[in-house]
């Protein structure tokens, strides 16, 4: 992906901060530490709050646009179904198969992002639960806004 489309999409970083080229950078390294984190990782994508895929790493044929438009949707499903039956604010979704998990976690940046996980059924869930909440809120947190436009994380 181009540059400046990562930079309409993401919103241009300043400079000073992170160098020029750095979004991508950040994306991938983000990602591969999450990858290397757990033992059975078979995808991650980073996705625009449109569906857009600005990062990933995907094993097998699967194609990444077709899988951040579709797990953007799900996470604002579950987050909508969660708001109108009056719970909380929605942390993540999941999804269980007897071939793997996925998790799907929203990235609180100054553009909200989505960020998907998915490990294959010998990778204990709670592992992927755990690291991909933690590269979602380190991606959130390389990303934001400055701080006093940011509502509170919860935690």
């Amino acid at each position: 992906m181009q540059r400046t489309t990562i930079d309409m999409l993401l919103g241009r970083l300043e400079p000073a901060q992170h160098g020029e080229g750095a979004t991508p950078a950040l994306l991938a390294a983000e990602l591969e530490r999450c990858w290397q984190r757990v033992p059975g990782m078979r995808a991650l994508c980073v996705s625009t709050a449109d569906g857009r895929a600005l990062a990933e790493r995907i094993d097998g044929g699967a194609d990444a646009r077709r899988i951040a438009a579709m797990a953007n949707s799900f996470l604002t499903l579950g987050e909508t179904l969660a708001g109108e039956i009056e719970l909380s604010q929605a942390d993540y979704a999941t999804v269980c198969t007897a071939r793997g998990n996925l998790v799907l976690f929203r990235v609180h940046a100054a553009k909200p992002l989505t960020l998907l996980a998915m490990a294959g059924p010998d990778t204990v869930l709670a592992a992927l639960l755990v690291a991909a909440r933690d590269c979602a809120a380190r991606l959130g947190a390389a990303l934001a806004a400055p701080a006093a436009a940011l509502a509170p994380a919860e935690s």
